[in-house]
């Protein structure tokens, strides 16, 4: 079954209205789906419905609500904070982050990071993040789309830590722990925010402050990874190692 996303859905009304012109050009133009076609919606409140298209034109979709469901979190919430790596990259972390089922993504500036998002063209990026998040979402069936921060620096990251989660710093600087070893005496109700450096890694100012502020040094293996392998690969392992 087709499914779309439309973010302030009310479900607990008889019909919904699809404004979003990127979904209407794909419901009317490329799908050419017609009256009568019983398609998935879900929001921005992990719910999604089943419901059949009533009325298509240039400005909007109207369908008629069928069921309802409700999504639960099974695991806890999944933080991503990720130095953007060069030559685009960072969004391909995103659709793959959030198909394996990451909360938030953050962009993180530390003092070796090459791509800095700037305030003036943070809108237009944003965009296409949220775009390439909600593709992925629909994609991979999952009820909620991760929410994508502004980038911030590592020290106001850590500074906004949740007192009561995990949060997992991989680096170069030879850690005595693997990040599974720390993973699997994880309390599966507590969320986990997994550090990812840039090309350059984290430097020891930068490791010692994270240490400082509760998180655990971990190694993600003897082998050095690319910056999209290791958000990967680190956000894999939390969701399997960690859940219910």
């Amino acid at each position: 079954m087709y499914r779309f996303y439309c973010q302030d859905a009310d479900f607990s009304r008889p019909s919904v209205v699809i404004t979003d012109t990127h979904e209407i050009h794909h419901i009317k133009d490329v799908l050419r789906l017609k009256k009568g076609s019983l398609v998935q919606i879900f929001n921005a409140r992990s719910q999604q419905a089943d419901v059949v298209i009533e009325q298509v034109n240039e400005a909007a979709i109207h369908a008629r609500v069928k069921t309802v469901r409700q999504n639960e979190e099974t695991q806890a919430k999944v933080i991503l904070a990720c130095a953007p790596p060069k030559k685009g990259k960072f969004e391909f972390i995103i659709e793959k982050c959030t198909e394996l089922g990451v909360d938030v993504i953050i962009p993180l500036k530390t003092k070796r990071t090459e791509v800095v998002f700037s305030d003036d063209k943070w809108p237009g990026k944003f965009k296409r993040f949220e775009s390439v998040a909600v593709n992925a979402a629909k994609q991979s069936k999952r009820s909620r789309v991760p929410q994508v921060h502004p980038m911030m620096p590592l020290p106001q990251v850590l500074q906004n830590l949740d007192p009561n989660g995990l949060h997992v710093f991989p680096s170069l600087h030879h850690h005595p722990k693997h990040i599974a070893q720390v993973l699997l005496k994880a309390d599966k109700q507590k969320p986990v925010t997994i550090f990812i450096g840039p090309e350059g890694d984290f430097t020891p100012d930068e490791v010692a402050l994270a240490i400082k502020h509760g998180c655990v040094p971990v190694s993600l293996g003897e082998t050095v990874l690319k910056v999209e392998t290791a958000a990967i690969a680190s956000v894999a392992l939390v969701k399997f190692l960690c859940r219910n």
